[in-house]
């Protein structure tokens, strides 16, 4: 079932011109953060924002993935596909948690790669760039299924991906503020990648990068189950 899904993916990728756009804006982002981070650190040392940019390219790949899935969901959705799968021996529920799965390795392997194409975190070792990128990129299907969730069609779906975009201010601020504060911008999916980013970049911060994990990975695994119910309930599959 894998296999059919992937195929599906890469087909709605190749057709619609948007999806191939997002599938390729990592790459973009890779080019373009490289370059202008590098920028900043040679005109301005010591400045958090080379930091900030960082952080900020780096999380954007599983929120990219995340908001491709979100798109094929509705396409899905709008082409009656989840309706027609009821009435097969196919899962529903499976068909969409393997979407969301594929979301996430896109996402995983796309931060592996600004990351090591980059070199923004050229001081960490593999260990903790793989929380980052796991981190990173289960916020993926979380995107996905707030799109999907609080959307009847793919403008709607268009709207709520942009406001929902708004939440990867919310790790930015992170970077500026301290204590109990910080601990509340928390509940950005993305939040919790950026904070072991942030200890690795800035080592004036305290902070545990496993703790930090451990919490992102079940605040974000809760995310997804309650996400997923609402979805369920909603589509009515």
């Amino acid at each position: 079932m894998i296999k059919t899904v992937l195929y599906a993916e890469l087909r709605n990728i190749k057709r619609d011109p948007m999806y191939l756009f997002f599938a390729i804006y990592p790459v973009i982002l890779g080019i373009i953060g490289h370059f202008l981070v590098s920028y900043i650190e040679d005109t301005a040392p010591g400045s958090p924002w080379a930091n900030v940019l960082s952080m900020l390219f780096i999380i954007l790949t599983g929120f990219i993935f995340g908001a491709i899935t979100a798109f094929t969901l509705l396409d899905d959705k709008d082409d009656a596909v989840l309706m027609s799968l009821k009435i097969t021996p196919v899962d529903v529920k499976m068909y969409v948690a393997v979407k969301l799965f594929i979301s996430f390795v896109f996402g995983l392997i796309a931060t592996y790669a600004i990351i090591y194409g980059t070199g923004f975190l050229s001081g960490s070792n593999f260990f903790v760039i793989t929380l980052i990128a796991l981190t990173g990129a289960i916020q993926g299907p979380g995107i996905a299924l707030i799109v999907n969730s609080f959307s009847e069609n793919k403008v709607e779906g268009f709207v709520i991906m942009k406001m929902s975009g708004l939440i990867i201010i919310l790790p930015v601020i992170a970077f500026f503020v301290t204590g109990w504060i910080q601990n509340l911008l928390g509940i950005a999916p993305g939040y919790w990648a950026a904070r072991i980013i942030e200890l690795e970049l800035v080592p004036s911060e305290e902070g545990s990068v496993l703790l930090t994990f451990f919490i992102g990975i079940i605040y974000n695994m809760i995310m997804l189950w309650l996400l997923m119910k609402l979805y369920v309930k909603k589509t009515n599959i």
